[in-house]
Parts: C-alpha cells; sequence; structure tokens
C-alpha cells in the first residue's frame, strides 16, 4: 500500500483547522483512520465479520478504500462481494449526516472501495492485532523516528509483546508494542499510536 497522498491528508488537515488549531499530520491519520473505523467495524461485526483495517491507497492516478475483512475460518470471495454494496451504502450515509465532517472530506473526491481478505501478509493496525501474533515477524513503519537522534522509520523483527496502556486499558488504539530485531538483536518500543502502518511477515 502506498502512503496517503499529501494533497488528501492536506484536506483533511484543513477540515480539523476549521475547528481550531490544525494537529500535526499523525494526529490527522489517526483521525481519519477513526472516522472510518467507527462507521465500518459496527457493520462488519453485526455480519459476523471482523474488520481489520481500512486504508487509502493511491495507484496510476487512482484513489483506492481498501477494507481487509476476516472472520473465524477465513473470508471468501463472495463474503467480500457481498459486503462491497453493503459498506458503500454506509459510507455514503455517513457521509451525508455530517457534510461538514471529518469523513465527508475524506469521501468527496472520486475513489475506489476494495474489500478483501487480509492475506499472508495481514496488516497490524491496532493493539489487539499485535497481541493476537506476539511470536509472529512483523514490519512496522512509523509516523517519524523513534528518537530525536535516529532517522529510522521502518522496522523489521518478531513481535516480542503488546501492552496495554495502563492510561486507555480499554483504548485499542493506544499500547506498546516490543519487536525483537532479530539480524541485530535490538527492541524496539514502538507505541500503537506512532504506527503509520505495520503487517505481518510470512515465514514459508
Amino acid at each position: 500500500m502506498n502512503e496517503p497522498t499529501d494533497a488528501a491528508l492536506s484536506d483533511e488537515r484543513q477540515v480539523l483547522a476549521d475547528r481550531g488549531t490544525a494537529p500535526p499530520i499523525g494526529d490527522v491519520e489517526r483521525a481519519r483512520a477513526r472516522a472510518l473505523w467507527d462507521v465500518l467495524a459496527p457493520i462488519a461485526t453485526s455480519m459476523g465479520l471482523e474488520l481489520v483495517h481500512a486504508a487509502w491507497s493511491q495507484s496510476g492516478g487512482r484513489r483506492q478504500l481498501q477494507i481487509f475483512l476476516d472472520k473465524e475460518g477465513g473470508i471468501a470471495l463472495a463474503d467480500c462481494a457481498r459486503m462491497t454494496p453493503v459498506l458503500s451504502n454506509a459510507l455514503d450515509a455517513a457521509e451525508v449526516a455530517e457534510p461538514e465532517g471529518l469523513l465527508a472530506s475524506l469521501l468527496a473526491s472520486a475513489y475506489v472501495l476494495e474489500v478483501s481478505s487480509p492475506g499472508l501478509d495481514r496488516p497490524l493496525a491496532r493493539l489487539s492485532h499485535f497481541q493476537r501474533y506476539v511470536g509472529q515477524r512483523a514490519k512496522v513503519r512509523t509516523m517519524s523516528p523513534l528518537s530525536a537522534d535516529s532517522t529510522q522509520r521502518t522496522f523489521h523483527g518478531r513481535i516480542q509483546s503488546a501492552i496495554a496502556d495502563p492510561s486507555h486499558p480499554d483504548d485499542d488504539t493506544q499500547g506498546l508494542i516490543v519487536l525483537n530485531d532479530e539480524d541485530s538483536r535490538v527492541e524496539h518500543e514502538i507505541p500503537v499510536a506512532h504506527i503509520r502502518k505495520a503487517h505481518l511477515v510470512y515465514e514459508g
């Protein structure tokens, strides 16, 4: 998946700026992800499915909203086809319900909705995802370097642990991931809220 376009981030940041002070780009990305999650997750759950991740990508000038669904035993192509119009209608309704909101700004420009299974390189977007796959290898890209004396934003390693934030124990978007880089023998402590994107690395 490609990074969000600067134009898309700028448009959404302006919506938030109109309500007060424009937050940092990382805060905008978290806000846009939460806006989508709040609409899509309850619908997926009501249909017996799990919303794994929702992400924007840009390919060949075409803007895509990729929605990854799963269920126990795995999701079939028929499930994705069945859910595509359901989720599309839900997004349209949410856009109409709050035309000046952040979600409306996300959906204002033309896009293609793509509903699919997570695949072998399953996206990891929330604390519970990392907790489920402790012991497996992952690739994590952060919003910015973890420390002032580093430029590194991409990390590879095995998920050592995923710890809830004591201040927000029920918030699945908070917490700390410990990633064990077996090559350099370094453990990276990465806050969930600091992650731009992450996914499992298939070990065949």
